[in-house]
């Protein structure tokens, strides 16, 4: 591991080099570098305000992602151990502390009590970070491990957790040169709490016994459940109409708006009325105008779900051009389609799920267990074409049975899986009493 760790330290200056010429053709890296511009200054301001007297758990999350996996277990820590306990929450991502800051709707952790960037992961600003924030535990969500962090947290005695753990049978992460070296990380945490037993399992094949191991489940099941019983976000009053279907198409990429925009055309001859939003991933001008382009190539009206204020049944298109309100887009509809599963792989198919709606979805779902479980139970369909999109969404609008008992067992299984963020808050505490105690 020290020839590893020697090499990473060696290309960590080589890394921010290149970041710093990547930001000026990447909008994304140039604000995550801008962000950081006086990081440890406000390190310290706001560590100022933490109260000594409590313990501070710091919760790392790369993204909007593991945010909001981390969101469920961060306010089950705050019920129980409020008045003795801090969170301290550092994102690596823009995109996920622009999230929290502008659009995060949920009520404020009152036990959170700091909220930054995570600065390069150098040994001494690794050194820095721990001396500033004094953690009596450090929780990772999913995979954004920082090996500098991991193995000084380590050799200072810190407990650390990694929950909403996952290890896919072809990843590279324990496989070949990288494996020695993710084994060492993996193999200094105390714990992982893993989505599923397949992913224990595999977590359990590479890694020694030091580690303990344990199934808790998938805190995104949590989190989607907590932010439907809670939402008090109205539906917009543009997509409420009276006696018409609505398929919404959340977080779309060009290649699905390639099958359901030619599908939605082939839909409406055998299905008139029948309305769609589309909701692209990150709606930019420029992906707000590709989107219109396409649907006037097919002759198909749309309008900018901002433009409206009540819904015009001679539009059958809205585009939605906000962020933050999926959710409740979801909740007006009857069929979903989540886009990604032509890309990176298919975005949060939950949400729709559990208001009860059938889920279509390209091919690429390794990435979603929760995909590939809706396809199983017949609860979500994989659609290959636009062909295909406009026959199994006409079949379900031609059978209202069918497709109430489709979105049934799609919320009941989303429903089931709850659950996680309570087995990972008994971890966190077996470990943090461990360390000093926990009141």
């Amino acid at each position: 591991m020290s020839f590893e760790r020697g090499l990473y330290n060696l290309l960590l200056p080589v890394a921010e080099a290149w970041a710093g010429v990547s930001a000026k053709f990447n909008a994304k890296i140039a604000e995550g570098i801008e962000g950081r511009k006086g990081l440890k200054d406000r390190w310290l301001g706001k560590s100022a305000a933490l109260d000594p007297e409590k313990k501070t758990v710091w919760f790392h999350v790369s993204s909007v992602g593991e945010f909001l996996q981390a969101g469920p277990v961060m306010d089950l820590l705050a019920e129980r151990h409020g008045g003795s306990v801090q969170i301290a929450l550092t994102f690596f991502s823009p995109s996920g502390l622009n999230y929290f800051e502008k659009h995060d709707r949920s009520a404020r952790n009152p036990a959170l009590a700091f909220v930054d960037y995570l600065p390069v992961d150098t040994v001494s600003n690794v050194h820095f970070c721990l001396d500033t924030l004094k953690p009596a535990m450090i929780v990772y969500v999913k995979f954004d491990l920082w090996p500098n962090l991991i193995l000084e947290a380590g050799e200072s005695g810190i407990p650390q957790v990694l929950i909403s753990g996952t290890l896919s049978p072809s990843s590279k992460r324990l496989a070949g040169p990288a494996k020695r070296f993710y084994g060492s990380l993996y193999s200094t945490l105390d714990a992982i709490a893993a989505i599923s037993d397949e992913d224990a399992e595999r977590f359990s094949k590479h890694l020694g016994g030091n580690t303990e191991i344990v199934t808790a489940g998938d805190t995104r099941f949590d989190q989607v459940c907590r932010r439907i019983d809670t939402s008090n976000v109205k539906i917009p009053e543009a997509i409420l109409g009276e006696g018409r279907a609505l398929i919404i198409a959340g977080s779309t990429w060009p290649r699905d708006e390639a099958i359901v925009i030619p599908g939605f055309t082939r839909l409406l001859a055998g299905h008139p009325g029948t309305a769609m939003v589309l909701a692209p991933h990150e709606p930019t001008e420029q992906r707000l105008s590709q989107v219109e382009k396409e649907l006037k190539s097919h002759r198909m009206r749309s309008a900018r779900l901002s433009s409206l204020e009540t819904w015009d049944a001679a539009i059958p298109v809205v585009i939605a051009d906000g962020i933050g309100y999926l959710a409740e887009l979801y909740r007006a509809g009857d069929i979903a389609y989540v886009g990604g599963s032509w890309t990176t792989g298919v975005h949060n198919v939950m949400e729709p799920a559990v208001l009860g709606l059938p889920v279509f979805f390209g091919p690429k779902i390794d990435n979603s267990w929760e995909a590939g479980m809706l396809v199983r139970l017949g609860a979500g369909r994989v659609v290959r074409t636009d062909e295909e999109f406009a026959r199994e969404a006409g079949n379900l609008l031609g059978d209202r049975k069918k497709l109430a008992a489709m979105g049934e067992e799609a919320s009941r299984f989303i429903r089931g899986s709850c659950g996680a963020a309570l087995r990972c808050l008994d971890l966190i505490e077996k470990y943090l009493e461990k360390k000093k105690g926990l009141t």
